[in-house]
């Protein structure tokens, strides 16, 4: 899965637990089940900002360095 589907479930769990209609237990799973889902987009945005180079054209020549951003 991507991360737009994974924030779209992450979306929905919030939802969920906002709406105050789930059992204690229910709600636990919902709540577990969210962070894991923090911890897996926040990997991937990681891991992407790692990949991603900046291209900067100095005195002509092109150069790739990492995103520090």
């Amino acid at each position: 899965m991507g991360l737009e589907a994974d924030l779209q479930k992450l979306e929905k769990t919030v939802n969920e637990l906002s709406s105050g209609e789930k059992t204690l237990d229910e709600s636990v799973e919902l709540y577990k089940s969210g962070l894991l889902l923090v911890q897996k987009c926040q990997r991937y945005l990681q891991d992407t900002a790692q990949k991603v180079k900046m291209i900067t054209a100095e005195d002509g020549v092109i150069k790739e360095q990492d995103f520090a951003g």
